[in-house]
């Protein structure tokens, strides 16, 4: 392809047409995505202007060459002349269009001669450095300056060196500074340039520096000028400065709409830098203006740190609904702020401070934890809280309570304050779903009429999707209970996905979870279906004991209508008692809670109790309260022990997981518990597949409630206990069981007890400790089952005498003395109808003795076995005329009768116990004190 054909020109002498090719093949192939094209177009260019040059020939190739040029001769490129002749005037140099024309004329040269026109710029651009970044672009594009990126060392750093500067901001345009000298164009860019590069550079020293040389010129005024003048004195924190006072005080005035919100951000932070509170106020108006609520927030967060710690927390609450920063800032902020004293403001500061971190803790669940706070302050975090968690009907009234405070307000952060919560509440607000019927009914929420709307309509329970129904229900948690029966229906509220959700408030989420899990139970029946005065408030009252935390509850009790007398019997009367002495245990308090097993609210109440006692009391009087059968106490010791006494712990939490049944508000301080203890486990590698009677660690299998787990105590006693289970553990483990499995059967053999007793001086001070608690509840529940029978029973309770059998053992020895001699022995001038009298006299009352001895043994085995020994001791005693025989037989009469149950066997009791009602486990067991 010859040179012609490269320009796609027929061979000609028009300059002009040759040139207007050329062009049209640079822009085809710029140096930059085609460099092998603009090579070739290049050398086709150069080749014609060399053919036209030396005169043409028919072909309209050239074969001549050119002389090398003559450094010595060499002169000045006349186009590095008009270069400098552009950079000198004033006029032109500041616009790009001359630059460009410059750099196209260039592209007309031959390609040794571009490349000497770029060395020389560059050169030439190194001694002006003053020059705008724009004009560096177009010389960037112009000369091709991005190929020394692919040069030597020195090149590249040459290039990095013009490719940054060319991408550097610069705040003055070219077209303001065309309208200065040429004297003021270069001290203004000389100034600003340097400036630039130390602010994006983030060098806080060379700005300090630069800004305090003297400047040669006047500043024009120019508001970029000006801004970047701001922005250099914030980052070098420039507290009072004349300049700074002057500049924001000038630019306050403009217009809002006339500056970026970028810039009059850098304004306020001009404004906080120097203090000036009335600048602070103007430039917040500002924001407002320009709907920067964020901004405006975060402005008077500055204003209001030094003055009211409360009303800044307020403020950055605003602030993060619109522009959140992440919550590591808070913490470290959170620092300066000093915690409130009292209550009100206390709650609210550690809710706003964990609404900044992240975390919704419990420090407010409902509206009525609000309770004593009051004023605008208190009125903005309401509404913060009403926007997170309250009812629509709350914040609707809220809505027209800040627009009544805001009239009666002036200027101040306090105004700011009510006008974001206003924008901030009507965001929310018109995030509202439902139908129009659902909202009306929702509009009742927080009134006593709410518990009487009528059930949903299949148009309002289809109008919210199931994550909406959700968060109804989280900021209307006391719903009625058939529109609750309804969304677990449509598979909204569901068992499982509950159980494994987290929702605040946290009094919310204990209340679907328990409502769903018992599906029998009816919110009505914490006012026993009897409405009242103030029912809503007193159910919400009582349903916020479900989470902790929350305002103090007799003050807030205190503000309710009082309870009608029909109340004070019913269920929301039991927690009152709590309310007036929330730091006081109260054990008679919590035995009330049996008249109404279905409230699960108590069961909250019960471990709030339990953590007190955890808080207030030392394990020693935890362990005298839990000798009493305190099972408050004795779950208390569970929680403490776990970690260093790990099976004193689980024998700890058995004793009240067996009386569950009994005291159902237990359940979920068991529960808990349970999880605890079987982390543990986990934790300390005690974890395992089975495990065996005889050894200690089978009290690491004992962490259940399901009573069809436990074996029967006889299937332990068939196990020889290993020596390091025997003095504790083994005993231990067939003591809980016997708990567990209560008394409902043929009762249980005692001996295997005793090794408490036996074997006390074995045990560490805390199982003996651990012992004597098991002991009293095992004495509690022989006890309770006595009065039980007694009651149903009387007299007839007791189905045996132990001293009465073992009396009858030594009436049958009598018997044998009277009768053994004159059966076998000689000398005795009987009759053979005498003798044989005598021994149907003496089967008669062996089998009366022996029907009355077996007749309490436990164990179908043990009685088989006794009935079979006595039988044959006797017959062969007989047969053989044995002496010794016929002793073995009254000593095993007698020894039977007293093994038998000191207390109660196959169903009844023994008469002394019955005839003195007491039951004395200790002395059963043998337990020498």
């Amino acid at each position: 392809m010859n040179m012609w054909e490269t320009l796609d020109l027929e061979p000609t002498q028009d300059e002009s047409v040759i040139k207007k090719a050329y062009r049209v093949k640079l822009r085809q192939h710029h140096p930059e995505d085609d460099p092998e094209g603009f090579k070739r177009v290049r050398e086709a260019y150069e080749n014609i202007l060399q053919w036209l040059k030396d005169g043409a020939d028919d072909n309209g190739e050239t074969n001549r060459e050119s002389a090398p040029e003559n450094p010595e001769t060499a002169t000045e490129h006349p186009h590095i002349s008009a270069l400098k002749a552009l950079l000198q005037d004033a006029s032109k140099r500041m616009e790009l269009t001359s630059w460009k024309v410059w750099t196209e004329t260039g592209q007309m040269l031959q390609i040794d001669e571009q490349q000497k026109i770029s060395d020389d710029a560059v050169t030439l651009v190194l001694a002006n450095r003053w020059l705008p970044p724009a004009i560096i672009d177009v010389l960037w594009h112009g000369l091709s300056w991005n190929l020394l990126l692919n040069g030597d060392q020195q090149q590249v750093e040459l290039g990095e060196f013009l490719d940054e500067w060319r991408q550097f901001p610069l705040s003055v345009s070219l077209e303001e500074l065309a309208q200065l000298s040429a004297q003021e164009q270069r001290a203004v860019l000389s100034f600003l340039r340097p400036l630039h590069i130390a602010l994006s550079r983030g060098q806080v020293d060379a700005l300090h520096y630069h800004l305090q040389q003297p400047l040669t010129f006047v500043m024009p005024n120019l508001l970029d000028v000006q801004i970047s003048l701001l922005k250099a004195h914030v980052a070098i924190k420039t507290a009072s400065s004349s300049v700074v006072e002057a500049l924001v005080s000038e630019l306050i005035e403009r217009p809002a709409e006339t500056l970026t919100l970028a810039q009059w951000e850098v304004i306020a932070e001009a404004a906080k830098l120097t203090g000036h509170s009335k600048a602070i106020e103007i430039v917040t108006e500002k924001f407002l203006s320009l709907k920067a609520w964020s901004e405006a927030a975060d402005l008077q967060y500055f204003s209001a740190l030094s003055q009211d710690r409360l009303l800044a927390l307020v403020l950055a609450c605003l602030r993060q609904r619109w522009n959140p920063l992440p919550p590591v800032f808070w913490r470290n902020e959170r620092k300066l702020l000093e915690v409130p004293e009292s209550a009100p403001e206390k709650l609210m500061y550690d809710w706003l401070c964990g609404q900044l971190v992240g975390h919704d803790n419990n420090a407010i669940s409902h509206r009525l934890d609000f309770t004593g706070a009051e004023g605008p302050l208190a009125l903005v975090v309401k509404v913060l809280w009403a926007m997170h968690s309250g009812s629509w009907a709350w914040m609707n009234s809220l809505k027209q309570a800040l627009k009544q405070e805001l009239e009666s307000l002036g200027n101040g952060s306090e105004r700011v304050a009510i006008l974001l919560a206003q924008q901030c509440l009507k965001e929310v607000m018109e995030t509202q779903g439902g139908s129009e019927t659902l909202q009306q009914k929702l509009a009742h929420y927080e009134t006593d009429a709410f518990f009487s709307q009528e059930a949903l309509t299949m148009e309002e329970l289809s109008s919210l999707s199931k994550d909406d129904w959700l968060e109804c229900i989280r900021r209307h948690p006391l719903l009625p209970d058939t529109w609750y029966r309804q969304l677990e229906q449509a598979e909204v509220l569901v068992m499982e996905e509950l159980h494994e959700s987290n929702m605040y408030p946290y009094y919310a989420d204990s209340l679907c979870f328990y409502r769903s899990a018992n599906p029998q139970y009816e919110i009505t029946s914490v006012w026993q279906k009897t409405a009242f005065e103030g029912v809503f408030d007193w159910a919400l009252m009582f349903f916020s004991h479900l989470g902790a935390g929350g305002a103090l509850k007799q003050p807030v009790m205190d503000t309710l209508p009082p309870l009608p007398e029909r109340q004070l019997s019913g269920p929301i009367s039991l927690i009152l008692p709590f309310a007036a002495k929330p730091y006081d245990y109260l054990p008679e308090s919590i035995d009330a809670f049996n008249q109404f097993p279905e409230q699960f609210v108590y069961r909250l109440v019960v471990d709030s109790q339990v953590s007190l006692l955890i808080e207030s009391e030392s394990i020693e009087t935890l362990m005298e309260r839990a000798k009493a059968r305190d099972l408050c106490a004795t779950i208390a010791l569970s929680r403490l022990l776990a970690e260093e006494h790990f099976d004193e712990a689980i024998v700890f939490w058995n004793l009240v997981a067996a009386n569950l049944d009994a005291n159902p508000h237990f359940h979920v301080v068991v529960d808990w518990q349970q999880q605890t203890l079987i982390r543990l486990k986990q934790e300390k590698g005690l974890a395992k597949e089975t495990y065996h009677y005889d050894k200690p660690e089978f009290i690491h299998a004992m962490i259940t409630t399901n009573r069809a787990w436990f074996a029967p105590p006889e299937e332990f006693e068939e196990h020889s206990p290993e020596d390091e289970a025997k003095d504790f553990h083994y005993p231990m483990c067939i003591l809980l069981t016997q708990l567990h499995l209560g008394l409902e059967g043929d009762g249980y053999n005692m001996a295997s007890l005793k090794a408490l007793a036996d074997r006390r001086k074995k045990q560490t001070e805390l199982q003996q400790e651990t012992t004597d608690v098991a002991v009293e509840f095992l004495d509690e529940m022989y006890r309770q089952k006595l009065e039980k029978d007694i009651a149903e029973k009387g007299e007839k309770a007791a189905t045996y005498s132990k001293t009465k059998l073992k009396f009858l053992s030594f009436v049958f020895f009598a018997a044998w003395v009277f009768v053994f001699p004159m059966t076998v022995m000689a000398g005795f001038d009987v009759s053979q109808e005498t003798l044989g009298g005598m021994v149907i006299f003496l089967f008669i009352t062996h089998s009366l003795l022996a029907w009355q001895v077996s007749r309490p043994i436990i164990t179908k085995g043990n009685r088989k076995k006794y009935l079979f020994y006595s039988v044959f001791t006797l017959l062969a005693a007989i047969i053989f005329r044995s002496v010794f025989l016929a002793f073995v037989n009254v000593i095993t009469h007698y020894m039977t009768a007293n093994g038998l149950n000191d207390l109660y066997s196959r169903g009844g009791w023994d008469r002394k116990v019955v005839a003195r009602r007491e039951i004395n486990m200790r002395k059963v067991l043998g337990f020498k004190d």
